[in-house]
């Protein structure tokens, strides 16, 4: 994923899959305490069985970060870009259903557009974040700028 490319080389609907992340309950202790995001969905047993959340959602039992699933985002991105390729310059984000302590989570991107501006040559990309069952945990929307 790393091997260097130009702006040329990249076809609207090129995609490529990034790496396969299986998450346990100690990787999302270890983000909450690198994120002071120590909000107890993401680690407490009991407040998880007890709590119902807004529309009577329950969860089986903690979830990751958000951001956690975001981070591996940020670094298929990262990796398929640096340091030869371009620079990622932004990337908005939805998460559609929790990451659990068990899953095995992956990062798909597709190159949806391509445009050439003055000022630079960018990839925007459509992203997909799905389980290990296929289903979708998080999408979003990336821009990348080409150096060569």
């Amino acid at each position: 994923m790393t091997a260097e490319f130009s702006y040329a080389d990249i076809a609207v609907g090129h995609s490529f899959d990034g790496v396969k992340v299986d998450v346990t309950r100690e990787m999302i202790k270890e983000f909450a305490m690198a994120s002071f995001d120590n909000n107890p969905l993401h680690w407490d047993d009991d407040f998880i069985a007890e709590t119902t959340f807004a529309n009577g959602k329950k969860f089986d039992t903690v979830i990751g970060h958000g951001l956690m699933t975001y981070s591996f985002m940020v670094r298929t991105m990262t990796d398929w870009l640096w340091p030869d390729n371009g620079n990622h310059r932004r990337l908005e984000t939805r998460f559609r259903s929790p990451v659990y302590p068990g899953d095995t989570i992956q990062v798909r991107v597709e190159v949806q557009d391509k445009r050439e501006t003055r000022k630079g040559k960018w990839l925007v990309c459509g992203l997909t974040v799905t389980n290990q069952r296929g289903e979708i945990v998080s999408t979003g929307d990336a821009l990348a700028e080409i150096l060569n």
